[in-house]
């Protein structure tokens, strides 16, 4: 796809760029998603930034916290996702968002109540359940209120999400959990989000599916099968490549968020509040720089040479791989700091360039179920085997390098994001024809509706 239609060719004649730009209530939504996408990382990865104290209190193991961040949310999240999916390709997906930002907040708000390990396990479950309505359902609805040309920008900025969440969230729960306890900041996480999700479901609109996209639009898109859109989606290498490619960065990228705050803890002294006033914002800010940037910088280089819409995500994996071991390896906490910024940045300006170039050969009609797909492989292999294997790694280890060990179980996950930049140069070489043939399935379609 060329960067005159990345940017956008909105087809002024049939009215679709009157909404298609900066309006209010665009904007509006966009900043209730943005802050939606901000809870749904804040809250699945809380658990990672108070784990020396829930660890203590509760008693529990490594391997334990790898089950609670891996497999126990992961399968629920991963698997409710299809089907949730499905639904919002056929209904009101504000509804799905917002149904789904109060329930896993509720989930967040009781795992504040938790005595033992399978209490929390629960909560987890459950928590999955309500989480797995929300980035899908986010995209699809994100490329119905604005135009092509805005969608780089706007993409950029609801993933920007995760950098509020480490700006502003993570440090602040680090405090009120050092001073009050674990418990308090996950029923003040809860209660804060529960109530958003509660505005976000009465207040943001629900844009018109697929007005930007070319072709007729119908007021009813017609309604692939599930055999259909899976079909489809499979049969596109640019989609599998991606998918492959995300999910080795997901695997290295979520050990090392998860277990961060341990290996501050363990290598390098620092308590919970320290951990998260020093890591939190620099990531956070580091971050917002990425994501923010990402659009702008795309649209930028691809004046230029096309293919940077899959060479810029494949460099960013690799800065993220050799960030990391920066972090690891700095006995200097400027030096350590420094591999955080770096990973931060990489990781939030991949994101959206990773969504943007799914969208090219996904038809708006299985958008929401081509990205819950996509996150349904994604956690299979990134959320499950990332946490897990390093807590698993981290008991085997130990008896041989102690508080250590944990830096050694990171240095191997670190290494799998170096081996996703090939698997995205890949995907490059089938773009153009996957997206040239999701525009023919769309045609298809709607000529016989």
């Amino acid at each position: 796809m060329s960067s005159h239609e990345i940017t956008g060719r909105i087809d002024s004649a049939s009215g679709r760029n009157e909404i298609g730009g900066w309006t209010l209530p665009s904007v509006y939504a966009l900043s209730m998603l943005t802050i939606a996408y901000s809870f749904n990382y804040f809250d699945r990865l809380l658990i990672s930034l108070l784990f020396p104290l829930i660890q203590k209190d509760l008693g529990l193991t490594d391997t334990q916290l790898g089950l609670l961040t891996g497999v126990i949310f992961v399968l629920v999240y991963s698997f409710l996702g299809i089907p949730i999916a499905r639904l919002a390709d056929r209904s009101k997906r504000k509804v799905i968002i917002g149904i789904g930002f109060s329930f896993w907040s509720l989930m967040t708000f009781l795992t504040g109540f938790v005595s033992n390990f399978w209490q929390m396990a629960v909560t987890r479950f459950l928590m999955g359940a309500g989480e797995a309505a929300g980035t899908p359902s986010s995209t699809s609805m994100l490329s119905d209120l604005f135009n092509p040309k805005k969608r780089p920008v706007a993409f950029s900025i609801m993933v920007s999400g995760t950098s509020i969440s480490g700006l502003v969230l993570t440090p602040a729960a680090g405090w009120i959990a050092h001073i009050y306890g674990w418990r308090m900041a996950y029923w003040l996480a809860g209660g804060i989000g529960f109530c958003l999700g509660m505005l976000l479901l009465l207040t943001v609109r629900e844009p018109k599916r697929g007005q930007f996209d070319e072709g007729d639009v119908k007021e009813e898109l017609s309604k692939p099968s599930f055999w259909e859109a899976l079909t489809f989606l499979l049969q596109r290498r640019t989609y599998i490549y991606i998918t492959l490619s995300a999910s080795l960065l997901i695997i290295s990228f979520l050990a090392y968020v998860v277990w961060g705050s341990t290996f501050m803890l363990r290598v390098h002294g620092l308590n919970v509040a320290e951990s998260a006033t020093m890591l939190g914002p620099i990531r956070g800010i580091s971050g917002l720089a990425g994501g923010l940037s990402s659009g702008a910088v795309l649209v930028w280089l691809m004046r230029r040479d096309d293919r940077w819409q899959f060479w810029l995500p494949a460099l960013c994996f690799v800065v993220v791989g050799l960030a990391q071991y920066l972090f690891l390896y700095s006995t200097n906490l400027w030096l350590l700091g420094l591999g955080s910024v770096f990973d931060s940045f990489a990781i939030t300006m991949a994101v959206p360039l990773i969504s943007l170039l799914l969208i090219q050969v996904m038809p708006p009609e299985i958008r929401t179920f081509g990205m819950a797909f996509y996150l349904l492989a994604n956690s299979l292999l990134g959320d499950i085997m990332g946490p897990l294997a390093v807590g698993i790694l981290n008991d085997q280890f130990n008896q041989i390098w102690g508080d250590q060990s944990i830096r050694y179980s990171l240095s191997i996950t670190a290494f799998v994001s170096l081996l996703a930049a090939p698997v995205m140069l890949l995907a490059g070489k089938h773009l153009a024809k996957d997206a040239a043939a999701a525009q023919a399935w769309r045609d298809a379609r709607q000529a016989s509706a």
